[in-house]
């Protein structure tokens, strides 16, 4: 499904021109406080600084020659590569864009909002020919240097907001809900939510805002929340789990924001003699490797992310050609498996 929508227009490129003019200065002197500071009195390069970034001006490091030209690097900016969430959209995407001899600049920003900032700065200073990034939701100056770049600007793995150019990926609020659906549906009336939700990670808590929509739609109790904000794994799944339980004994079903954490879960569960599923549900999300593997098989959430890797590369290629900014939807599928199958 391809939705197009209105072409924003590219904003004219600050340059050293622009800068000194706003401060009334030469740009030599500009071009000094960004190759030798130490030669510019203090206070005059805190007014070039502020200028700079009131125009969302980020320094050129290509050589003098092309200056006004881009490179052939692509820049890819995800917001971790923790048991490999997105490693093989990074993948997919790198072969594709290999074809058309473009290169990935790839920055991993932790779910931290400063280090984002730092990574497109950086990135943006090469002038790359297109700037892949995780979500849809950014710091404003991230999103306001990305608009003033003047480069396509591709927005992976979520669709759920305003969209800078062109984005691929998926509703993550009906992903949650969805979640939720299944549960009900096998019976499961207690539910709680446990895992990895950190500030950043808007894509974790619009499950979760799905979920809770769709739980209370059904005349549920409020789902049940029991998040840190630190990384996801299973040794965080187990921890969490034995204190819900410890907490909330009459909980009969958790959905976790990942599959690490449900291994966790799951770990947690058997160790304290609780049926899976015929006590308790679990659900994940991400279809790892492992969730066919453990006992019981995990039914989870299974983004393509192959695909989004190829359709993020196919829109790169069209905005460089001239193509009008879209949105495009990718599917993604619930797999069904033991730990929510009750038998009847």
């Amino acid at each position: 499904m391809k939705i197009e929508i209105a072409d924003k227009g590219a904003r004219p490129i600050p340059t050293l021109a622009s800068i000194a003019e706003r401060v009334g200065v030469s740009v030599n002197t500009v071009s000094r406080a960004l190759r030798a500071p130490n030669t510019v009195r203090i206070e005059l390069r805190h007014q070039i600084n502020a200028a700079m970034e009131e125009l969302n001006y980020v320094p050129n490091r290509l050589a003098g020659g092309l200056s006004g030209a881009r490179s052939d690097i692509v820049g890819v900016v995800v917001t971790s590569l923790y048991y490999s969430e997105f490693a093989s959209i990074v993948d997919t995407l790198q072969s594709a864009l290999l074809e058309h001899d473009l290169q990935v600049m790839l920055a991993n920003t932790r779910y931290n909002e400063t280090q984002e900032l730092r990574f497109v700065r950086s990135i943006l200073s090469w002038r790359p020919a297109a700037v892949a990034i995780i979500g849809v939701d950014h710091p404003p100056k991230v999103v306001e240097l990305l608009r003033a770049s003047g480069a396509p600007v591709i927005e992976m793995w979520d669709i759920g907001g305003e969209v800078i150019d062109t984005a691929v990926g998926f509703d993550h609020t009906r992903v949650g809900a969805a979640q939720a659906e299944h549960l009900i549906a096998q019976g499961y009336r207690h539910l709680a939510f446990v895992g990895s939700v950190r500030d950043n990670d808007k894509r974790a808590q619009k499950r979760l805002r799905g979920l809770e929509t769709a739980a209370a739609a059904a005349g549920l109790p409020p789902v049940i929340r029991h998040t840190i904000a630190e990384g996801g794994s299973p040794e965080l799944g187990e921890r969490l789990a034995i204190e819900l339980l410890q907490q909330h004994s009459g909980i009969d079903a958790i959905a976790c924001n990942s599959d690490a954490v449900a291994f966790g879960v799951l770990r947690a569960l058997r160790n304290r003699g609780r049926r899976v599923p015929e006590d308790i549900g679990v659900i994940g999300f991400g279809d790892s490797e492992a969730a066919s593997c453990v006992t019981p098989s995990l039914t989870t959430i299974r983004p393509d992310r192959e695909r989004i890797g190829r359709l993020t590369a196919d829109a790169i290629i069209a905005r460089i050609n001239g193509a009008k900014p879209r949105t495009t939807v990718v599917d993604w599928k619930l797999v069904m498996r033991k730990s929510t199958r009750r038998q009847p």
